[in-house]
């Protein structure tokens, strides 16, 4: 099952899905999800000239840096449990050190063993801009109304926006998933602690 998750670095909804909805059951769901994290949400871009792009974000400039780092992070973690732990401790971290500008999630970065030199590096590269715009174009294809926006398809070909999964993903989405999985993977959601007579 492809699971896409559009969102953005200060959004306190965003913040509240990472942690308590998603964070909790990443590990659990691996087998049988591709998840795809994608730090945008309701940002925008505009070019100021041919190499200078400029974003304008929902929640202010420091949201803007968080969304280019956690796209340097991510491109450079190809482990999705490992994704998720980097985006969970950042989205923390971030939060409350946001008026430090030397505040590149380091400690996060390391603690999934990824060089935090990479991320700040990246982030002032033309690379961590063009993850932006990447993120940007991703996201303008479902246009969200809310962030963070969820979106489920079981084809990567195909994205398709369901308000009801939407809605339920943001109080249980453990229970979403399980539920799109339950025909073409009966196996997955087993609670292993339940004991079965």
């Amino acid at each position: 099952l492809h699971v896409q998750v559009f969102y953005e670095s200060l959004c306190p909804d965003s913040l509240n899905f990472v942690t308590q909805q998603l964070h909790p059951v990443a590990e659990e769901l691996a087998p049988h999800i591709d998840l795809k994290l994608i730090p945008f949400g309701k940002s925008v871009s505009f070019k100021i000239s041919d190499d200078n792009v400029q974003f304008i974000c929902q929640h202010g400039s420091q949201e803007c840096k968080g969304n280019k780092v956690q796209s340097c992070a991510l491109n450079a973690i190809s482990d999705q449990i490992a994704q998720v732990e980097y985006v969970n401790c950042f989205m923390k971290t971030f939060k409350k050190g946001q008026k430090n500008e030397g505040e590149y999630g380091q400690r996060c970065a390391e603690a999934v063993g990824l060089d935090s030199n990479y991320v700040s590096e990246c982030y002032s590269s033309p690379l961590g801009t063009q993850l932006q715009l990447l993120a940007e174009q991703m996201t303008a294809t479902i246009s969200p109304k809310f962030v963070p926006t969820i979106v489920y398809n079981r084809s990567s070909m195909f994205q398709r926006f369901d308000q009801q999964l939407q809605d339920g993903s943001l109080t249980d989405f453990r229970g979403v998933v399980c539920q799109l999985l339950q025909q073409t993977h009966p196996e997955a959601c087993q609670n292993s602690s339940v004991i079965r007579l």
